[in-house]
């Protein structure tokens, strides 16, 4: 990941976005390191319109990028950031964009796991797999897929950030609850419970039998830590979700204005 910081920071100490080029080259370099040349074919690059900033087919092993949604959600960043500095913003914009580059590659990483490995994590992507994609939009924000992508991605952007050796005020914690965003994803608070995201994907779904291969009881009672648990999308307890989401709102308020999140990965 050290080209990919090399460009990252170039283009932010010249005040200046990741460019067409760049985008390119960073997806390249990910195939590379993520020995991902089976799984990404093609890099397309789109000006239309799309609901989406980027996507990734299994079927052409393609990613595609729409552009005016990227420089949507730079100008986004601009509107809603409070009390950053120019260099942490412009920081936080390549960050930005890196990070829907780093889902899509994960969402082919996805496809290595599910079928190279046997974890948890392989595990579910391929039960996830059983789940017909006229559920999509309806599912989205407990798929398993979209949320691991998101998750991962947030936790490579942070590391990356960590390797810049530079002093920075604001970001770290910009990024910290974006973070939390992305874990708490799916998760709900109704009817003096919280519900689980991964039960809901499969019964929402018409896959509810396949939870009979997960043993929630002993999901909730330490085998796994609370991060594991969110990770996955397992079930959590009112106190967790409550401190974190506690957590959230008040960074909210402190370091947004009006935050948005209205664009789907």
């Amino acid at each position: 990941m050290g080209n990919i910081l090399k460009i990252i920071y170039d283009r932010t100490i010249n005040n200046t976005i990741l460019n067409l080029k760049d985008i390119e080259k960073i997806l390249e370099l990910l195939v590379i390191d993520r020995c991902l040349n089976n799984y990404i074919l093609n890099i397309d690059i789109q000006q239309t319109r799309s609901n989406n900033l980027a996507s990734y087919s299994s079927c052409t092993k393609e990613i595609t990028i729409y552009i005016e949604m990227i420089e949507q959600m730079v100008k986004n960043i601009e509107k809603s950031i409070l009390d950053i500095n120019i260099f942490e913003i412009m920081l936080y914009k390549n960050l930005s964009i890196l990070q829907v580059l780093l889902h899509e590659v994960e969402h082919a990483n996805q496809q290595k796991i599910a079928y190279n490995e046997n974890n948890l994590e392989a595990f579910i992507l391929r039960l996830s797999f059983l789940v017909s994609s006229e559920y999509d939009d309806k599912l989205y924000e407990c798929c398993p897929e979209e949320r691991l992508a998101e998750i991962k991605s947030f936790g490579q952007i942070i590391d990356l950030m960590g390797c810049l050796n530079i002093p920075l005020i604001v970001l770290p914690k910009i990024l910290e609850t974006e973070e939390k965003m992305r874990l708490l994803r799916g998760y709900h608070y109704r009817n003096l419970m919280v519900n689980v995201p991964l039960i809901d994907y499969f019964n929402l779904g018409d896959k509810g039998e396949i939870l009979e291969c997960f043993d929630f009881l002993e999901m909730s009672h330490g085998q796994y830590s609370f991060n594991e648990r969110l990770t996955f999308g397992f079930p959590i307890s009112i106190d967790e979700y409550g401190g974190l989401m506690r957590d959230l709102v008040l960074s909210l308020n402190k370091n947004f204005n009006n935050k948005l999140n209205i664009i789907k990965y």
